[in-house]
């Protein structure tokens, strides 16, 4: 168990360096501006800086189906996998910096999956119909990542009151995701043995959004400050997965077969801060987001050596996370 744990860390290690390299050489850039420049208000046209550490739980649902053949019928869905409920521990370090209207968010998030479902269904009919096999199996293993960086200008209104930022940025968001405890239940076979099927899926590319931020009054009885942030973002993506069935003997493994489409999505979420001093606060953060693709391919891999071609008729995927966390303002 010790070596899964370490595996998927050291998957993911590279990744997350680069992104966390990437801000924090952005933030030090800035650092040495601070020191250079007379302007250093923190709220003010200066400089001003924070990074949250928070953890929490993430909610995921992700299904994808595809046709019989590549214009989509014989039938219309031949198979069909659904990822219900699957339960993330999330740990996340985000960064966000304001250098003279400048603003800059950047974050990057691990997960790991403890609980969620997987059917697995296969029809002969158009529209799910003459379903001919089913399997109910678990999806308690697996991980998540996300890396998200943004940058734009802040317009400030009633002294600083109320900022807004439009932005344009660039994500990745990835969910490893696992097939095991197979138990059949059309025809009803029941439990069988050995199931450790895998399906990897990739979302990347731009986005445009905006973060709509409320500053309020000094209250240094309870606290030193208390902002509220809502954003909102739209993006576009490139939708690549890869998958091993490891039980099919006529595919090839450890790609089994792969999908790609051009998917599109959007995130909404409310960030509460409460800084008890110049220097530390409080985070408690909610996030939101669906995705979903427009037709794509499947291709399939065998082990003869042949592949063959279908629809990828769609994908989705929507996630809900609620976080804590301490942040440290420089």
């Amino acid at each position: 168990m010790f070596y899964l744990f370490r595996k998927e860390i050291n998957m993911h290690a590279v990744k997350i360096r680069k992104y966390l390299i990437g801000v924090v050489v952005f933030s030090f850039c800035l650092c040495y501006a601070k020191i250079s420049s007379a302007e250093t208000d923190r709220f003010g046209d200066g400089f001003n800086t924070a990074f949250t550490l928070g953890s929490g739980y993430r909610s995921d649902n992700l299904d994808w189906n595809i046709a019989g053949d590549i214009s989509g019928n014989n039938p219309n869905v031949l198979s069909e996998l659904n990822w219900e409920d699957l339960g993330i521990f999330q740990v996340k370090l985000d960064n966000v910096t304001i250098f003279r209207g400048i603003y800059f968010r950047g974050a990057v998030a691990y997960g790991w999956i403890i609980t969620g479902d997987v059917q697995d269904s296969d029809y002969l009919g158009d529209n799910r119909t003459l379903e001919f096999s089913r399997s109910n199996n678990n999806a308690d293993d697996g991980n998540t990542f996300d890396a998200t960086v943004g940058i734009g200008y802040q317009f400030s209104f009633g002294s600083n009151f109320l900022s807004l930022a439009p932005m344009v940025g660039y994500s990745r968001h990835e969910q490893n995701l696992t097939l095991t405890g197979g138990n059949q239940t059309i025809p009803p076979a029941g439990p069988f043995a050995g199931l450790n099927s895998t399906y990897e899926a990739e979302w990347t590319g731009p986005w445009v959004g905006a973060d709509l931020v409320f500053q309020m009054p000094y209250e240094k009885k309870y606290f030193e400050k208390f902002s509220f942030r809502v954003s909102f973002e739209y993006h576009w993506a490139d939708y690549n997965a890869e998958a091993d069935w490891n039980l099919r003997t006529d595919f090839t493994h450890p790609k089994s077969f792969e999908h790609d489409a051009d998917g599109s999505g959007w995130i909404v979420s409310a960030d509460w801060n409460i800084f008890f001093t110049s220097q530390l606060g409080f985070k408690m953060s909610v996030n939101y987001q669906s995705w979903d693709t427009d037709p794509g391919n499947d291709r399939t891999f065998f082990s003869d050596g042949t592949a063959a071609e279908t629809r990828l008729n769609d994908v989705n995927w929507d996630s809900f996370a609620i976080m804590l966390g301490i942040v440290y303002r420089l």
